[in-house]
């Protein structure tokens, strides 16, 4: 979801531009409800689905927090060390 300024349509189609990876997208308007200062809040989808645009990476379920994992080879480690 994106606030925008322009009037956009159910189902009208939009190109994105990643601008941390230059990574182009065609996406469609699944929602646009009005907010304020003339902007809407606009959501989206990918037209092909299984695009990873926003470069995010998720651990597949039922994974171990890596937290754990590491207090199980190391013991405690302190949030933060301070030394003078």
């Amino acid at each position: 979801m994106m606030a925008l300024e322009p009037e956009v349509k159910i189902g009208q189609k939009l190109m994105l531009i990643n601008m941390s990876s230059g990574q182009k997208a065609e996406c469609k308007v699944v929602s646009a409800k009005p907010v304020r200062d003339g902007k809407r809040n606009v959501a989206f989808e990918f037209v092909p689905a299984e695009i990873n645009f926003w470069k995010m990476h998720f651990p597949v379920a039922g994974t171990k927090p890596i937290r754990r994992t590491v207090q199980a080879l190391f013991g405690s480690v302190p949030a933060t060390k301070m030394t003078r």
